[in-house]
């Protein structure tokens, strides 16, 4: 399972490209490395003193007041918003990594630094009452976040697999139960990607490009997504830096459609490039 949750447009492209890789590794078509370059939506950043000070309100002069995990959790589930739901499931989510390796990847990544000795005893004090019941909350919290539609939840949804068991594709392919979470993990990544939420988008291309234990291969779909992201980064990379999703590097996709199917894969990247603009607020291209 990957553990990585960074922040940012920019850092959320590693996470989902590398959940993305990490399940579906690309075809031997010369394809660039992928991890480092999707682009995707993320939630707010979550700083150093987000993750220790949580809705701890205190004046500087005053000691601070510690907030323990459970406290934390009970207002964000308290709070009824789905945001809040996917901020739990992160609470929980890292005080699992950092009992497992006593850091947190995704936070270093942020600060570009290790954490402190004072930092790592802050994370441990507050893991340290890390309950059975709150690690068996964690999947729900994430489940409510992916349904209401918070960016980046529907990747993370798939990356833990039938209720936290990736093994159950491989070993229940034919479980009703495991059918259905499949059915509610595509549906999700497909709305969250219609909606031009980037995660998704990058991920849903990733699975179609070959068979898996979730979709099989669909190279129409791949490539309308891939034309998306295409589109995207047009608009977002700096004159003269390489789009790496431009048919130079993917021109063995694009040669297993039809014209029909490159037209209607054209059109559906179109639509996507086009509401990501509207939520960007970038204008339309002529």
């Amino acid at each position: 399972m990957m553990n990585i949750k960074l922040t940012g447009i920019a850092i959320a492209a590693a996470i989902a490209a590398a959940l993305a890789l990490a399940y579906w590794p690309a075809s031997d078509g010369g394809a660039p490395e992928v991890a480092a370059t999707i682009a995707a939506s993320a939630p707010p950043g979550r700083s150093l003193e987000s993750y220790l000070n949580i809705d701890a309100s205190v004046p500087a002069a005053q000691v601070p007041v510690v907030v323990s995990l459970a406290q934390r959790l009970e207002r964000l589930g308290a709070s009824g918003r789905a945001e809040d739901a996917y901020a739990a499931f992160n609470l929980i989510d890292d005080c699992i990594v950092f009992q497992r390796e006593s850091r947190l990847p995704g936070m270093e990544f942020e600060l570009g630094r290790e954490m402190t000795a004072e930092e790592k005893a802050a994370q441990q004090q507050l893991c340290a009452e890390l309950t059975q019941r709150q690690r068996e909350d964690r999947l729900g919290y994430l489940a409510t976040a992916a349904k209401a539609g918070v960016p980046g939840a529907a990747t993370l949804f798939l990356s833990e697999g039938p209720f936290g068991d990736r093994s159950a594709l491989r070993n229940r392919p034919d479980d009703p139960l495991v059918q259905a979470w499949k059915r509610q993990a595509i549906a999700q990544l497909t709305a969250q990607a219609d909606a031009a939420e980037l995660t998704s988008v990058a991920t849903l291309m990733m699975a179609y490009l070959r068979d898996g234990e979730v979709v099989q291969k669909d190279a129409p779909q791949a490539y309308g997504y891939l034309l998306a992201l295409r589109l995207v980064y047009d608009d977002m990379l700096a004159p003269g830096v390489t789009n790496p999703y431009q048919d130079e590097y993917w021109h063995w996709l694009q040669a297993e459609l039809t014209p029909e199917q490159q037209a209607a894969a054209a059109a559906k990247g179109q639509a996507i490039a086009a509401k990501f603009r509207q939520h960007a607020g970038r204008p339309a291209h002529g």
